[in-house]
């Protein structure tokens, strides 16, 4: 039953249900071309309509039910309705397509398995990348729609971060802008919550090397029983290498000659695609063949009667330091959890502290990192006159040269003195503070009766 009567705050509030007479309808009079708006009565709600016809047909629009929507905002979306309906559309059907969009648009976790999707065959950092993301935001926002996620509640778990971790909140930034932008761009989404979005922490840049005695604070740490060989061999090599540590731990067997002593990356790998051949000294060598023995002597372990009747020794295994699976490479991320532990167990210790006087700490020193250990080795080469072309040859820099981009043993000489020389220096303070040792006796021998089995 309808009943024509101009809806009002007073009327709205007024009408009741009556069972004798069933659900009943209230319209406003008649509007010629602008459709009826009015009020659905039933048994559990009141709900706005606008009545309207399309090609001949009477139809119904359920704007939403009162009081959750106002009046005016019941008459404001009826307006919206009716302005649709003089450009041809079908208002109702509109409303139908866009409410089955939604039911079947993807939520946030299921967005970002996509992203991840992508990301594998075109970003290196996937794997941080989905460390970040599941880690950080499925927890908080996984099973919401993709397109119900607003700007403050991202902003609200970054800050949250930020308190704690500054650097890392504007990483995490970082990553879930461009999960976002990827979802506008494969129509997933209309529009970025997160557009022109700021840092949400200031960051200072690092220029913290460690100087001699610090470098003796370092090799100090690397002879505690809380590492496992992996990641004190990793470390090591972070600073002797001078490489990025996120290579470090990606080391391959393939990629090193044992006779030539060259580590010889194909580039895929690399930051920025260049290729890089790295000299090995003897020192270095003798560290890779301990790792390369103990893996093959693992391998061995696990299965005495294979290899008992074997001519031939087992291959160790695709990685130098692999992680729990074998099939994959240490994380990055325990390097750095290392270093932490290091610094933040040495500083509770005030007497110890005071007493080895070899790491400054202040304000103004913020903890030693792994990238730190990069630093400090291409610090101390260029105090002893290392050239800038060998330098940037030895921390793979970016450079679109014709030559950097094809002869990857460029300075390849220079490369093995500038190297040979910085190990000597280490070798020194080594034996300075150990006696006379070497780094397999001093970090591999002598620590394998007190080395954890799992990895950091």
């Amino acid at each position: 039953m309808a009943t024509r009567t101009a809806m009002n705050e007073h009327t709205l509030k007024r009408i009741k249900f009556d069972p004798a007479k069933g659900r009943a309808e209230y319209l406003d009079p008649p509007m010629p071309g602008h459709g009826t708006f009015g009020v659905r009565v039933n048994k559990t709600c009141k709900s706005f309509i606008w009545v309207y016809s399309f090609h001949g047909r009477t139809r119904r629009l359920t704007l939403g039910q009162y009081p959750d929507l106002s009046l005016a905002e019941a008459r404001a979306k009826a307006a919206q309705a009716a302005e649709l309906h003089k450009q041809g559309v079908d208002p109702g059907q509109k409303k139908l397509v866009e409410l089955v969009e939604y039911r079947t648009s993807p939520t946030f976790e299921e967005a970002v398995v996509s992203y991840l999707e992508w990301a594998e065959k075109n970003k290196k950092s996937w794997r941080e990348d989905e460390r970040m993301l599941r880690t950080e935001f499925v927890p908080h926002l996984g099973r919401a729609k993709i397109g119900d996620i607003r700007r403050k509640q991202v902003v609200a778990l970054l800050d949250d971060k930020a308190k704690t971790a500054p650097v890392q909140a504007n990483r995490l930034l970082a990553v879930i802008r461009k999960m976002f932008n990827f979802c506008v761009e494969r129509e997933i989404l209309d529009a970025t919550p997160l557009v022109k979005m700021k840092n949400v922490a200031k960051e200072k840049t690092r220029e913290r090397s460690l100087n001699r005695h610090e470098l003796v604070w370092f090799l100090l740490r690397l002879t505690e029983p809380t590492i496992t060989q992996n990641t004190r061999f990793a470390l090591l090599l972070s600073l002797m290498l001078a490489q990025r540590s996120g290579r470090i731990v990606q080391m391959r067997w393939i990629d090193i000659d044992l006779e030539d002593a060259i580590w010889d990356r194909s580039g895929q790998f690399e930051k920025n695609n260049n290729p890089i051949a790295i000299p090995l000294s003897e020192d270095v060598l003798n560290i890779l063949k301990y790792l390369r023995e103990r893996q093959v002597q693992k391998v061995v372990a696990n299965d005495p009667e294979r290899w008992a009747k074997s001519q031939v020794l087992p291959s160790p295994g695709q990685y130098v330091f692999p992680g729990r699976w074998l099939t994959k490479p240490q994380t990055q991320p325990s390097l750095n959890r290392a270093m932490r532990r290091f610094y933040d167990t040495y500083v509770k210790d005030k007497d110890r502290v005071e007493e080895e006087s070899l790491l400054r700490i202040a304000e103004d020193y913020p903890r030693p990192t792994v990238h730190d250990l990069r630093r400090s080795a291409t610090t101390h080469m260029s105090r002893q006159g290392l050239g800038k072309d060998v330098r940037s040859r030895i921390l793979n820099h970016k450079d679109l040269s014709v030559d950097a981009i094809y002869d990857r043993y460029a300075y390849f000489d220079e490369k093995a003195v500038a190297l040979g020389e910085w190990h000597g220096f280490l070798k020194g303070l080594l034996r300075r503070e150990f006696g006379d040792v070497d780094w397999v006796e001093l970090y591999g021998r002598r620590m394998e009766a007190v080395t954890l089995d799992g990895e950091d």
